[in-house]
């Protein structure tokens, strides 16, 4: 098993994936979303990689792709906010578990939201009438 790696076309004007000659793939093959200097290529975009099978989760914060285990030691600064002009006193990083935190607690709740409803319509298909 290898590397095999998922790309994402950034726009319409990038070269189609089927018509890239042997050197263009071979130059797209290198590409590596972890990588600032040779991420993009042609119109396309090196998105995520599976390892050997293992699929690693992913985080999108900034602009910047990357390991979840990476993510405290490279959102290490002060989290600048745009819309106020200002740096916060929370780092990046704490920003961004605290999101992961409440979008995790979010989704359970309409998890088991969806397993009640289930619950309740399978218990009311099966009464006799």
């Amino acid at each position: 098993m290898g590397t095999t790696t998922i790309f994402t076309r950034m726009n319409d004007l990038g070269a189609r994936f089927e018509r890239l000659s042997k050197e263009d793939l071979k130059n797209l093959g290198k590409l590596s979303p972890f990588s600032k200097e040779e991420q993009f290529y042609r119109g396309w975009k090196a998105a995520y990689e599976l390892h050997n099978g293992n699929v690693y989760v992913l985080v999108f914060w900034k602009g910047r792709l990357m390991k979840l285990e990476q993510a405290p030691k490279i959102l290490n600064r002060k989290y600048w906010d745009k819309y106020r002009g200002k740096t916060l006193r929370e780092y990046e990083w704490t920003l961004l578990k605290k999101l992961i935190l409440n979008q995790v607690e979010y989704l359970d709740r309409e998890f088991k939201k969806g397993l009640r409803k289930t619950k309740k319509s399978r218990v009311c298909a099966g009464a006799p009438i």
